[in-house]
């Protein structure tokens, strides 16, 4: 009953303004899914002001789904609250300009989310929403819609469906459910090709840049049978990560940021993670977040940690923590 307790929970409070919160360069999965939510809560309560907060912005994807939307505002901060709801979001590090200013600040908290929460959210939460064999948070927030039986319109259909086909990968991690969404959003008179033309983009010059480089500088290591890339790069990790595996590593860690202050992004195969069990949210990027005074989490083959440090000393502690959990 996540969506009756959402709803009983909020009119419990009474608030007069929620602000739904996203990662740092927040994805479509994360925009979707707020844009769904703020129809939501505009329906079930229309006296409560909502706003949706984006810390350092939006993806170029996410700007892309917001240009076939309704305008809608998109804040980087906020003046006050009396009510939090992140989505997508499993740390407050994660909430990138804002995330001291979140961890302190003492209003209730519903975290709704696909991902594993870090202990510190858990501990500040007031209502935790998380399903992390969902495909994505875009397919908890359609769960909630349908627990509350509340319509959903031709516009979040649309964007719950991007943000659906975004963090699924086009369906490579799918479950039924995921096809018995898209099936019904599909109904509400949604468009797929246009959907795949949010989502189909021509990648930067920057960003080709940086997997190049990742490349380049690659260091492969061998633990039993499973071959680890090891990369930095500036920026685009993630992309980067992703970019190892597609040319054949089992697991991908690349460092990236700038000074002291780092990010980095895991990325394993499916085959990794059912064979080993390790999951990267949970089993290193959460405790490797802690070593290096920062925070992470993420998915079983997706995930990131943000801390201080430099390069070497943060994949040294990555090799170590994998020598240890694969032997």
């Amino acid at each position: 009953m996540l969506g009756k307790g959402l709803s009983d929970f909020i009119l419990s409070l009474k608030p007069s303004k929620c602000i739904i919160l996203c990662h740092h360069n927040a994805d479509p999965d994360a925009i979707g899914s707020a844009y769904a939510l703020s129809y939501l809560f505009n329906v079930l309560f229309p006296s409560m002001d909502v706003h949706i907060v984006a810390p350092e912005g939006i993806s170029l994807l996410s700007s892309k789904l917001l240009s076939r939307l309704p305008s809608i505002d998109i804040y980087s901060d906020f003046d006050w609250a009396d009510l939090a709801v992140m989505v997508d979001t499993c740390s407050f590090v994660q909430l990138g300009s804002i995330s001291d200013k979140m961890a302190d600040l003492d209003i209730p908290l519903i975290v709704i989310d696909h991902h594993l929460p870090s202990e510190e959210v858990k501990c500040k939460a007031s209502l935790l929403i998380v399903n992390d064999n969902a495909s994505s948070t875009a397919e908890i927030v359609f769960s909630i819609f349908e627990e509350l039986k509340v319509d959903v319109n031709r516009d979040v259909a649309f964007a719950l469906l991007v943000g659906l086909l975004y963090d699924s990968r086009r369906f490579i991690f799918a479950s039924s459910n995921s096809f018995r969404m898209a099936a019904y959003l599909l109904d509400c008179g949604v468009d797929y090709g246009d959907v795949l033309n949010v989502l189909s983009t021509q990648m930067d010059v920057s960003e080709r840049i940086a997997r190049l480089k990742a490349a380049q500088r690659l260091k492969i290591l061998r633990i039993k049978d499973w071959i680890i890339a090891l990369s930095h790069v500036s920026s685009f990790e993630a992309s980067a990560a992703r970019a190892l595996i597609d040319l054949g590593a089992d697991l991908a860690l690349v460092v990236g940021g700038e000074k002291e202050l780092v990010r980095l992004s895991a990325r394993s195969t499916k085959r990794f993670y059912e064979e080993t069990g390790l999951h990267l949210g949970r089993d290193l990027m959460e405790p490797l977040g802690k070593l290096i005074h920062g925070g992470g989490g993420g998915h079983a083959t997706a995930a990131g940690a943000n801390g201080v440090g430099d390069v070497d000393y943060v994949l040294k502690i990555c090799v170590k923590m994998l020598r240890e959990k694969l032997s």
